[in-house]
């Protein structure tokens, strides 16, 4: 018969024994690597599309094999269900409007952003600000006002503001300091936040008036990227390998060591946990959002560089960058096994 008393009693005794060994005690619940697959040459970023259920994965290519793609990935297993051809203009960033159904791809190479329509695999319009040198990265969408957000990066940095009714080039956010990257709202649309590496900051953008209401530091070295729950920052800072967790305000709440490289960052508000892949150690950290306190560090790949989250789920996907180098005369290219990669954590 069972002893529910018995099997308490037993599984206490377990927990003590693992701990007076020295070993970690793995609740049944603590969040793992389900699986990882390739996702193409080059890959950089991810989006999750809520309407249809699959990650986007943009591809640029590499030295040995150029071309450019925006793969569809199953979210079950990691499989490549389709293909959008992008070799023209290379993507990067990405973000998603679930409501259009239209993709939006910074092109680095090119220094464009792409609409592609995700319905019928066509690209829509090749958007550029009309600037002789430009530099776009990090893509942010604003479904309400059907508004696309586009980081351009230099010394100063701006912001490109693209109309989605027309994918059309809007305006420009000007004079946001050096090496201007990530974006994030948080309570509302009126207001975006942005990281800027050169003075280790956060710029308060009002949307409408178009200028910098304020700035504050980010409790880090180089910060890169830029999440929220509504009330909260989370920042990943590349250069000090944290994250700094911030009141909208600029007070400093949290500074939770992750690991070198701290880059991709990412918000579950399922769990109430926070992501950041670390391209220089190889991992994805988790962090509980209410207590700080680091849950897991785990082996995604070679180079951890953007993650996402289900908003439904809260399974995350991290996309990881491959290492190598410049062919070297008379030695064998290197072959790296762990990149290109797409992971799964549950």
């Amino acid at each position: 018969m069972f002893n529910p008393n018995f099997e308490k009693k037993n599984s206490l005794k377990m927990i003590l024994a693992i701990t007076a060994m020295g070993l970690p005690f793995m609740h049944a619940s603590a969040q793992q690597v389900d699986k990882s697959s390739p996702a193409g040459k080059g890959v950089y970023e991810s989006a999750f599309n809520a309407k249809d259920g699959h990650v986007y994965v943009t591809s640029a290519g590499s030295r040995n094999v150029p071309g450019g793609a925006l793969y569809k990935i199953n979210p079950a297993d990691l499989s490549v269900v389709d293909s959008i051809s992008l070799k023209e203009n290379p993507p990067y960033g990405i973000a998603i409007n679930s409501k259009t159904q239209v993709a939006y791809t910074t092109n680095t190479r090119t220094n464009s952003v792409s609409a592609v329509d995700l319905k019928t695999g066509k690209v829509l319009a090749t958007i550029n600000s009309g600037a002789e040198k430009s530099h776009t990265r990090e893509v942010l969408v604003d479904e309400d006002n059907n508004l696309v957000y586009v980081t351009d990066v230099g010394d100063p940095s701006s912001i490109w503001v693209i109309d989605g009714k027309t994918n059309t080039f809007s305006h420009l956010i000007p004079d946001l300091g050096k090496t201007a990257t990530g974006m994030a709202f948080a309570k509302s649309k009126d207001k975006l936040y942005v990281t800027v590496m050169g003075t280790n900051s956060i710029a308060v953008i009002n949307t409408k008036t178009r200028k910098i209401e304020k700035s504050f530091a980010s409790g880090g070295e180089a910060p890169i990227n830029i999440a929220s729950d509504g009330k909260r920052l989370f920042v990943t800072n590349q250069k000090s390998g944290t994250v700094t967790v911030l009141d909208t305000e600029g007070n400093l709440l949290k500074s939770i060591e992750t690991g070198a490289g701290a880059i991709g960052l990412a918000y579950d508000g399922v769990k109430n946990r926070i992501y950041s892949a670390n391209r220089g150690t190889g991992t994805t950290t988790v962090i509980d959002a209410k207590t700080y306190a680091v849950l897991a560090d785990l082996q995604t790949g070679s180079a951890p560089n953007h993650v996402r989250v289900d908003p439904k789920s809260g399974v995350a996907y991290v996309v990881n960058k491959t290492k190598g180098g410049r062919p070297v005369e008379g030695q064998a290219p290197v072959v790296d096994t762990n990149g290109d990669t797409i992971t799964k954590i549950n």
